[in-house]
Protein backbone atom coordinates (compact mmCIF):
# COMPACT_ATOMS: atom_id res chain seq x y z
CA UNK A 1 0.00 0.00 0.00
CA UNK A 2 1.40 3.29 -1.00
CA UNK A 3 2.37 5.57 1.85
CA UNK A 4 0.52 8.85 2.15
CA UNK A 5 2.18 12.06 3.26
CA UNK A 6 0.49 15.13 4.67
CA UNK A 7 2.37 18.23 3.60
CA UNK A 8 1.59 21.55 5.22
CA UNK A 9 1.54 24.44 2.74
CA UNK A 10 3.88 27.33 3.52
CA UNK A 11 2.34 29.67 0.97
CA UNK A 12 0.94 33.00 2.12
CA UNK A 13 -2.74 33.84 1.66
CA UNK A 14 -3.42 35.44 -1.68
CA UNK A 15 -5.81 38.04 -0.33
CA UNK A 16 -5.04 41.31 1.41
CA UNK A 17 -5.87 41.44 5.14
CA UNK A 18 -9.31 43.08 5.36
CA UNK A 19 -8.73 44.47 8.85
CA UNK A 20 -5.80 46.54 7.62
CA UNK A 21 -7.76 47.91 4.68
CA UNK A 22 -10.71 48.79 6.91
CA UNK A 23 -8.50 50.58 9.42
CA UNK A 24 -6.91 52.69 6.67
CA UNK A 25 -10.36 53.54 5.33
CA UNK A 26 -11.50 54.62 8.80
CA UNK A 27 -8.50 56.91 9.22
CA UNK A 28 -9.10 58.40 5.77
CA UNK A 29 -12.71 59.15 6.67
CA UNK A 30 -11.58 61.15 9.72
CA UNK A 31 -8.95 63.25 7.99
CA UNK A 32 -11.07 65.64 5.87
CA UNK A 33 -13.08 66.77 8.92
CA UNK A 34 -10.27 66.95 11.47
CA UNK A 35 -7.82 69.65 10.37
CA UNK A 36 -6.53 70.18 13.91
CA UNK A 37 -5.23 66.61 14.12
CA UNK A 38 -4.58 66.01 10.43
CA UNK A 39 -0.83 65.40 10.81
CA UNK A 40 -1.34 63.06 13.75
CA UNK A 41 -3.90 61.06 11.76
CA UNK A 42 -1.63 61.14 8.72
CA UNK A 43 1.17 59.64 10.81
CA UNK A 44 -1.17 56.87 11.98
CA UNK A 45 -2.24 56.35 8.38
CA UNK A 46 1.30 55.71 7.13
CA UNK A 47 2.01 53.46 10.10
CA UNK A 48 -1.05 51.38 9.16
CA UNK A 49 0.09 51.27 5.53
CA UNK A 50 3.50 50.02 6.62
CA UNK A 51 1.87 47.25 8.66
CA UNK A 52 -0.40 46.37 5.75
CA UNK A 53 2.55 46.06 3.36
CA UNK A 54 4.36 43.84 5.86
CA UNK A 55 1.31 41.61 6.33
CA UNK A 56 0.25 41.42 2.68
CA UNK A 57 1.28 38.52 0.43
CA UNK A 58 3.70 39.62 -2.26
CA UNK A 59 1.64 37.72 -4.82
CA UNK A 60 -1.23 40.18 -4.32
CA UNK A 61 0.95 43.24 -4.98
CA UNK A 62 3.50 42.22 -7.61
CA UNK A 63 0.96 42.09 -10.49
CA UNK A 64 0.59 45.85 -9.94
CA UNK A 65 4.32 46.47 -9.98
CA UNK A 66 4.07 49.50 -12.31
CA UNK A 67 1.73 51.35 -9.95
CA UNK A 68 3.88 50.69 -6.91
CA UNK A 69 7.00 51.77 -8.78
CA UNK A 70 5.23 55.02 -9.61
CA UNK A 71 4.16 55.28 -5.97
CA UNK A 72 7.79 55.00 -4.86
CA UNK A 73 8.74 57.91 -7.12
CA UNK A 74 5.86 59.96 -5.74
CA UNK A 75 6.80 59.11 -2.17
CA UNK A 76 10.25 60.63 -2.74
CA UNK A 77 8.66 63.93 -3.75
CA UNK A 78 6.30 63.91 -0.77
CA UNK A 79 9.14 63.03 1.59
CA UNK A 80 11.07 65.99 0.20
CA UNK A 81 8.06 68.26 0.77
CA UNK A 82 7.70 67.02 4.35
CA UNK A 83 11.40 67.54 5.01
CA UNK A 84 11.32 71.10 3.65
CA UNK A 85 8.22 71.91 5.67
CA UNK A 86 9.99 70.62 8.76
CA UNK A 87 13.01 72.83 7.97
CA UNK A 88 10.73 75.86 7.57
CA UNK A 89 9.18 75.26 10.99
CA UNK A 90 12.69 75.12 12.46
CA UNK A 91 13.51 78.48 10.86
CA UNK A 92 10.30 80.01 12.19
CA UNK A 93 11.05 78.68 15.68
CA UNK A 94 14.57 80.14 15.65
CA UNK A 95 13.35 83.55 14.44
CA UNK A 96 10.57 83.58 17.03
CA UNK A 97 12.95 82.85 19.87
CA UNK A 98 15.38 85.55 18.72
CA UNK A 99 12.55 88.10 18.70
CA UNK A 100 11.19 86.99 22.08
CA UNK A 101 14.67 87.24 23.55
CA UNK A 102 15.08 90.76 22.11
CA UNK A 103 11.83 91.90 23.72
CA UNK A 104 12.90 90.55 27.10
CA UNK A 105 16.26 92.37 26.79
CA UNK A 106 14.56 95.62 25.76
CA UNK A 107 16.14 97.64 28.56
CA UNK A 108 19.65 97.03 27.22
CA UNK A 109 19.07 98.47 23.74
CA UNK A 110 15.99 100.68 23.82
CA UNK A 111 13.16 101.04 21.33
CA UNK A 112 15.42 101.43 18.30
CA UNK A 113 16.97 98.02 18.91
CA UNK A 114 13.52 96.48 19.28
CA UNK A 115 12.38 97.93 15.97
CA UNK A 116 15.50 96.55 14.28
CA UNK A 117 14.72 93.07 15.62
CA UNK A 118 11.12 93.35 14.44
CA UNK A 119 12.33 94.35 10.97
CA UNK A 120 14.63 91.31 10.89
CA UNK A 121 11.73 89.08 11.90
CA UNK A 122 9.52 90.58 9.19
CA UNK A 123 12.23 89.96 6.59
CA UNK A 124 12.47 86.35 7.68
CA UNK A 125 8.69 86.00 7.31
CA UNK A 126 8.89 87.32 3.76
CA UNK A 127 11.60 84.80 2.84
CA UNK A 128 9.58 81.98 4.40
CA UNK A 129 6.51 83.07 2.43
CA UNK A 130 8.51 82.82 -0.79
CA UNK A 131 9.73 79.33 0.09
CA UNK A 132 6.18 78.25 0.92
CA UNK A 133 4.98 79.59 -2.43
CA UNK A 134 7.52 77.37 -4.19
CA UNK A 135 6.40 74.35 -2.17
CA UNK A 136 2.76 75.04 -3.04
CA UNK A 137 3.63 74.99 -6.73
CA UNK A 138 5.51 71.72 -6.30
CA UNK A 139 2.59 70.29 -4.36
CA UNK A 140 0.22 70.82 -7.28
CA UNK A 141 2.35 68.48 -9.39
CA UNK A 142 2.06 65.58 -6.92
CA UNK A 143 -1.64 65.55 -6.15
CA UNK A 144 -2.71 62.37 -7.97
CA UNK A 145 -0.91 59.21 -9.09
CA UNK A 146 -1.53 58.94 -12.82
CA UNK A 147 -2.24 55.18 -12.93
CA UNK A 148 -5.87 54.05 -12.61
CA UNK A 149 -6.88 50.72 -11.05
CA UNK A 150 -9.85 49.05 -9.35
CA UNK A 151 -7.61 47.10 -6.97
CA UNK A 152 -8.81 47.95 -3.41
CA UNK A 153 -5.34 48.69 -2.05
CA UNK A 154 -4.42 50.88 -5.02
CA UNK A 155 -7.68 52.79 -4.65
CA UNK A 156 -6.89 53.43 -0.99
CA UNK A 157 -3.28 54.43 -1.69
CA UNK A 158 -4.44 56.95 -4.28
CA UNK A 159 -6.66 58.47 -1.60
CA UNK A 160 -3.75 58.50 0.84
CA UNK A 161 -1.57 60.37 -1.66
CA UNK A 162 -4.29 62.95 -2.22
CA UNK A 163 -4.90 63.35 1.49
CA UNK A 164 -1.17 63.77 2.12
CA UNK A 165 -1.15 66.65 -0.35
CA UNK A 166 -4.19 68.23 1.28
CA UNK A 167 -2.68 67.97 4.76
CA UNK A 168 0.63 69.48 3.61
CA UNK A 169 -1.23 72.24 1.80
CA UNK A 170 -3.20 73.08 4.95
CA UNK A 171 0.05 73.41 6.89
CA UNK A 172 1.65 75.58 4.20
CA UNK A 173 -1.29 77.96 4.03
CA UNK A 174 -1.50 78.25 7.81
CA UNK A 175 2.17 79.26 7.90
CA UNK A 176 1.67 81.88 5.16
CA UNK A 177 -1.51 83.47 6.52
CA UNK A 178 -2.60 86.87 5.27
CA UNK A 179 -4.01 89.84 7.20
CA UNK A 180 -5.66 93.11 6.09
CA UNK A 181 -3.46 95.92 4.83
CA UNK A 182 -2.41 98.44 7.50
CA UNK A 183 -3.11 102.15 7.51
CA UNK A 184 -0.31 104.26 5.98
CA UNK A 185 2.31 105.28 8.54
CA UNK A 186 6.01 105.81 8.91
CA UNK A 187 6.34 102.06 9.45
CA UNK A 188 3.93 101.08 6.66
CA UNK A 189 6.69 99.56 4.54
CA UNK A 190 7.76 97.22 7.36
CA UNK A 191 4.15 96.24 8.02
CA UNK A 192 3.62 95.52 4.34
CA UNK A 193 6.35 92.91 4.46
CA UNK A 194 4.57 91.12 7.29
CA UNK A 195 1.22 90.84 5.57
CA UNK A 196 2.28 90.34 1.98
CA UNK A 197 0.79 87.15 0.49
CA UNK A 198 3.21 84.63 -0.90
CA UNK A 199 0.83 83.91 -3.79
CA UNK A 200 -2.85 84.24 -4.53
CA UNK A 201 -3.14 80.66 -3.33
CA UNK A 202 -3.08 81.77 0.28
CA UNK A 203 -6.35 83.58 -0.31
CA UNK A 204 -7.99 80.18 -0.67
CA UNK A 205 -7.75 79.45 3.07
CA UNK A 206 -11.22 78.85 4.45
CA UNK A 207 -12.60 81.65 6.57
CA UNK A 208 -13.15 80.95 10.26
CA UNK A 209 -11.27 81.36 13.52
CA UNK A 210 -8.02 83.23 13.21
CA UNK A 211 -4.85 81.20 13.59
CA UNK A 212 -2.03 82.08 15.97
CA UNK A 213 0.01 83.21 12.95
CA UNK A 214 -2.72 85.60 11.81
CA UNK A 215 -3.05 87.10 15.28
CA UNK A 216 0.73 87.46 15.53
CA UNK A 217 0.94 89.19 12.15
CA UNK A 218 -1.88 91.56 13.07
CA UNK A 219 -0.19 92.43 16.36
CA UNK A 220 3.13 93.01 14.58
CA UNK A 221 1.30 95.25 12.14
CA UNK A 222 -0.05 97.37 14.99
CA UNK A 223 3.35 97.41 16.66
CA UNK A 224 5.09 98.62 13.50
CA UNK A 225 2.44 101.30 12.91
CA UNK A 226 2.67 102.71 16.44
CA UNK A 227 4.56 105.98 16.92
CA UNK A 228 5.78 104.88 20.32
CA UNK A 229 6.32 101.51 21.93
CA UNK A 230 4.12 100.93 24.95
CA UNK A 231 4.65 98.36 27.66
CA UNK A 232 1.15 96.92 27.19
CA UNK A 233 1.79 96.39 23.49
CA UNK A 234 5.01 94.54 24.20
CA UNK A 235 3.33 92.28 26.78
CA UNK A 236 0.55 91.45 24.31
CA UNK A 237 3.01 90.70 21.52
CA UNK A 238 5.23 88.54 23.76
CA UNK A 239 2.18 86.50 24.78
CA UNK A 240 1.29 85.93 21.12
CA UNK A 241 4.86 84.99 20.25
CA UNK A 242 4.84 82.48 23.11
CA UNK A 243 1.61 80.95 21.75
CA UNK A 244 3.00 80.73 18.23
CA UNK A 245 6.17 79.12 19.56
CA UNK A 246 4.10 76.33 21.15
CA UNK A 247 2.20 75.81 17.90
CA UNK A 248 5.42 75.66 15.87
CA UNK A 249 6.99 73.22 18.34
CA UNK A 250 3.97 70.90 18.04
CA UNK A 251 3.98 71.26 14.27
CA UNK A 252 7.67 70.39 14.04
CA UNK A 253 7.16 67.25 16.13
CA UNK A 254 4.13 66.21 14.07
CA UNK A 255 6.01 66.65 10.79
CA UNK A 256 8.92 64.63 12.19
CA UNK A 257 6.51 61.82 13.09
CA UNK A 258 4.89 61.88 9.63
CA UNK A 259 8.32 61.86 7.98
CA UNK A 260 9.45 58.78 9.93
CA UNK A 261 6.20 56.90 9.20
CA UNK A 262 6.42 57.74 5.49
CA UNK A 263 9.94 56.33 5.37
CA UNK A 264 8.80 53.15 7.13
CA UNK A 265 5.99 52.67 4.62
CA UNK A 266 8.40 53.24 1.74
CA UNK A 267 10.87 50.68 3.11
CA UNK A 268 8.07 48.13 3.55
CA UNK A 269 7.03 48.62 -0.07
CA UNK A 270 10.63 48.38 -1.29
CA UNK A 271 11.00 45.05 0.52
CA UNK A 272 8.03 43.65 -1.38
CA UNK A 273 9.07 45.00 -4.77
CA UNK A 274 12.59 43.61 -4.28
CA UNK A 275 11.04 40.13 -4.67
CA UNK A 276 10.18 41.07 -8.24
CA UNK A 277 13.79 41.70 -9.20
Amino acid sequence: MAATYHVRSCSLPARLPSNGLNHIQQLLSKLPTDNNNSLSLLSQLYESISHLFNDSPASSLLPHHSFFTHLLDLSLVQLDLCSKLRDITCRIKDCLRDLRSAFRRRGHGGDLTIRCHVKAFVRSRRLIHKDLAKLLLLLKQTDHPSIESTHPLITLLRQVCSQTCRSFRTVMLSLSSSVPKPRPSRWALVSKLVIKNVTNTSAQVHSGDRTEFQMMDEELQRFCSAKEIKKEGIKSLIALLDNVDVVVEDLEESLESVYRRMIQARVSLLNILSLHI
